[in-house]
Order: C-alpha cells, then structure tokens, then sequence
C-alpha cells in the first residue's frame, strides 16, 4: 500500500500479494475450518429412542369374586414393533374369611385363610407366570383384609407370611419368561380361590408391558442446507477475494 501520506484521490493504490497470501498459515486454516464446519453440520446425528411402553388399568363394580373356584380378567394391548423387555403388574383384591361386599369389603371378622389365594399373569402368547402359588407360605389372619400386591422381578422378596401386607413383591416365578414375546395381544390375570366358605375378590389391576429399544435411528445433522450454504459461501467468497487480489503473470 502507499503510504497514507502519498495517496491522493484518483491515485491507483497497489495491493501487494504478501497482504493476502493464500499460502499462509492463518489463511488455510480458515479456509480448512470451513470446511470442516460444514462436513460436521451435515454428518447425522443417531439418536436412541426410549423403549416405550404401555399401560393398562380397571377397576371392577361389582368386584369380581370367587370362592373355590377360578376366574380370569384380561386386557389387550396393541402397536408393539419390538419384543418385550419386562412386565410389571399389581393386583388390589380382598380375602375374607365371610362374604364380601360389591365394593370388596369383608362383612365379617373371621379367619381368611390366604393360603388359598393363587394368581397367575398368561402372555398372549400363552406363557404363564406364577405369581402367588401354594409356595408362598401365606397363612390367615383375624379379620380379612384388602391389600395391592405389585409384582416386579427387582423387588426382594416373595408375598409370604400371616397378614397380607400392601407392597412390591418378587412373583413366585420370574416375568422374565415373557422377555422377547410379542406384547401384542390379550394379556390374562388368573385368579383363584381354592377352598369354598371364605371367598376372594379381585377389586381392580393393572398391567405395565415395556417394549425392546429399537437400534439407534440416523437422522440428518441440524439445518444441513444452511449450514453448508453457510460454509461454503464463506469459503467461496475468500477464494474470490484471494483471486481478485493475486498478481497476475
């Protein structure tokens, strides 16, 4: 450049190479940045969908009763692409030692006899699950009572014991039989009361179905057209400037 004192108005002032020299350093790392820039906008982004999973819940008026005898209740679940991965479940019911209302309350005060109460969860694809069987080691107590048992194989322990205590319980057998069947379909409570005189209700439930992740799914990066409409025209436009500005021969 002419020095500032030198240059007049009409004056051509040389622009030498050496102020814009393509082959600096400085100069082809911006231009290598951009690029850069733009290949990392465009590179997809793979993102992890959440397993989903599906909820279904009921409540019964009247209660849904038996004494000596059996009885089933089910939901049907639909819109599963993939296997099951776990099942959870919890079950409100009554066991008395009398009758028992249509809303599920003892009308009387004597003995229960809970070792009598099985349940059982049926997959649709016809596995069954124990979930309180003769192992259990349940007793009676004085009066009957009315308890939620939720069934989940990562609790501790199994439903034992005189009193029906309200809590999450390990299923006599694991949930996990049902691991890598179709959720799809009816899933089925099994329910029993296996001596007549002191009968059982189930008063509601519900049934937790969660499905396998699919694979991770790969998507386009973040503005992709802009970003490299961005990048490139930067470059495009220092490229044009360097050749405007290079001595020619």
């Amino acid at each position: 450049m002419c020095p500032r004192a030198q240059c007049r108005v009409g004056t051509p002032a040389t622009l030498s190479w050496n102020a814009l020299n393509y082959d600096s350093p400085p100069l082809k790392a911006a231009l290598k940045f951009s690029g850069i820039f733009a290949a990392g906008l465009a590179l997809p982004l793979f993102i992890a969908p959440a397993a989903s999973a599906l909820t279904q819940s009921a409540t019964f008026n009247p209660v849904l009763q038996v004494d000596g005898s059996s009885g089933t209740t089910g939901f049907t679940f639909s819109g599963f692409t993939g296997p099951v991965s776990s099942v959870t479940t919890t079950i409100n019911l009554t066991k008395c030692g009398d009758a028992i209302s249509t809303t599920g309350a003892c009308l009387g005060a004597t003995e229960s006899w809970n070792d009598e109460i099985r349940l059982s969860l049926q997959s649709p694809t016809g596995t069954i699950v124990q979930l309180v069987a003769a192992g259990n080691n349940l007793d009676g107590q004085d009066p009957g009572d009315t308890v939620s048992w939720t069934f989940d194989d990562t609790a501790s322990s199994l439903v034992s014991g005189n009193l029906l205590i309200s809590g999450t319980y390990l299923p006599f057998s694991s949930l996990s039989a049902f691991s890598s069947e179709t959720g799809n379909g009816t899933w089925n409570l099994l329910y029993a009361d296996t001596e007549e005189e002191d009968p059982m209700s189930i008063n509601g439930w519900s049934l937790t179905v969660n499905e396998v992740s699919a694979p991770p799914a790969s998507v386009p990066g973040p503005l992709p057209v802009l970003g490299l409409a961005a990048a490139f025209g930067f470059s495009r436009r220092m490229r044009r400037r360097i050749a405007t500005q290079r001595p020619k021969d």
